[in-house]
């Protein structure tokens, strides 16, 4: 099974139809200078409406910074932008001239749209019986150029579907399987990509927040400079100004997954699974979705990543991943700059799947919320207003409005009144389960739907 501490290949074997995880994550970890290797990340499909885009980086070592030394982090992941391997960070490429030429004789320019990404019209896919060469030059006059690639074979989704399963492990979770067949019968190599939405809904939302009247003690003076009245900090509560309540997420894999299912019955392989999610995963706390992307590639393709599996298996340094070791199909024009990636050509299908927790947990508690988060735990800081507050003490915590201001908490409701010793007229709740936009977007995506 998939685990979440390391960024895993899936490789189906042609004779058994098994899934045999794959780390990628210790086969890049260096201490050696590894700057000046351009990474390209380019798959052309032949999606109408899809912007084609090729993305250009390079690598650039940390010295001190020990938080990048993360497991998640894998050199080469073509599904997301810029994925940097562990102790590196990556630079997009930018101004450089990158172009398709393909074997009718046409030119399609990429354009650069932001740093290091560089999208074709929006017009343009790749089709069948049509070659294809990316030819990319750097802002430095460096040249690189790829083998020209075509759409070998066609992609099917037979059936996209999710069950309630037990890991090899004993661990309870939500499995997403696919069904995949090539009806030409031209190609027994596919690779997938998937993205991830799910709802977040804030536990203790409420329909109010906090509006800050006064932040420090105010002294009322008559004509004479005579303190005629103490103004002590306050708050007061006012409607939410912004959906805060339900959220959305969109992850993209961060897996790379390729299949062989040469061997099997009609290239058809049945139950591949492309994702786990562990059972106390909160993104299946309320509705989940996944659209799945398979592509069907060359043979030269998936060669590209099962050699990755190669470099798994020893420690070896991120300076020794280039053109020799790992065979791309990219190449430089100039002997000493090193380049690694792959240009890929392929046909791709499509297919989005929905279901609720409900639907294979009825009854059952939800997942612990995001960050492990106690949400249940329920505080009043004091106001600092003697009028308001209950009795204080020298080691009180941080009062009420320092952690309105630093955007910690949400209002949930009115304290005990008299409040106690230490606490004020209001009961607060950490921002994160009462505000759902800490954590994804208050927007709800356009393809999403409720059944």
């Amino acid at each position: 099974m998939l685990r979440n501490s390391y960024i895993s290949i899936l490789v189906i074997s042609g004779l058994a139809g098994c899934i045999e995880p794959i780390d990628v994550g210790p086969a890049v970890n260096s201490t050696a200078d590894s700057s000046g290797i351009l990474v390209v990340e380019a798959n052309l499909t032949d999606e109408q409406g899809t912007v084609q885009q090729v993305l250009l980086s390079r690598s650039r070592r940390i010295e001190s910074d020990s938080t990048v030394n993360v497991q998640e982090d894998v050199l080469f992941n073509p599904n997301t932008p810029f994925i940097s391997p562990r102790g590196l960070d990556v630079d997009p490429e930018q101004n450089a001239a990158v172009e398709v030429l393909t074997s009718a004789g046409n030119r399609i320019e990429f354009a650069e749209s932001e740093p290091g990404i560089y999208k074709a019209p929006d017009t343009f896919f790749a089709e069948r019986d049509t070659g294809y060469v990316l030819n990319i030059t750097t802002a430095d006059g460096a040249r690189y150029a790829s083998t020209e690639m075509r759409i070998i074979g066609s992609s099917r989704i037979n059936d996209l579907y999710a069950e309630r399963v037990t890991s090899d492990t004993g661990v309870d979770g939500m499995g997403i399987f696919v069904d995949t067949t090539d009806p030409t019968n031209e190609t027994s190599y596919f690779r997938y990509a998937f993205e991830e939405t799910y709802k977040i809904i804030a536990p203790n939302w409420t329909a109010f927040e906090f509006d800050i009247i006064r932040e420090d003690i105010e002294f009322v003076l008559d004509e004479n400079d005579n303190v005629i009245a103490t103004l002590y900090p306050d708050v007061a509560l006012k409607p939410r100004e912004k959906e805060e309540q339900v959220c959305f997420k969109t992850d993209p894999s961060q897996d790379i997954l390729v299949a062989d299912v040469s061997g099997l019955d009609n290239n058809t392989v049945i139950r591949n699974q492309l994702r786990f999610i562990e059972s106390n995963n909160p993104i299946l706390s309320h509705r989940y979705s996944i659209l799945v992307k398979q592509m069907a590639v060359s043979f030269e393709s998936y060669q590209f990543y099962e050699n990755l599996r190669n470099f798994s298996q020893g420690e070896l340094v991120f300076s020794q991943v280039q053109p020799g070791p790992l065979e791309g199909n990219i190449s430089s024009e100039t002997l000493e700059n090193k380049v690694i990636g792959f240009f890929d050509v392929s046909s791709v299908a499509t297919q989005r799947l929905y279901f609720n927790y409900a639907d294979f947990y009825p009854g059952e508690h939800l997942p612990p919320y995001f960050g492990g988060i106690n949400c249940d735990r329920i505080l009043a800081p004091q106001l600092l207003n003697a009028d308001r507050d209950g009795p204080p003490r020298l080691d009180c915590p941080q009062s009420l409005i320092p952690r309105i201001k630093l955007e910690l908490v949400e209002w949930l409701g009115a304290n005990s009144d008299p409040p106690g010793v230490c606490e004020g007229p209001y009961r607060v709740t950490p921002r994160i389960c009462g505000d759902c936009t800490l954590l994804g977007s208050n927007i709800v995506p356009e393809f999403w739907t409720e059944e």
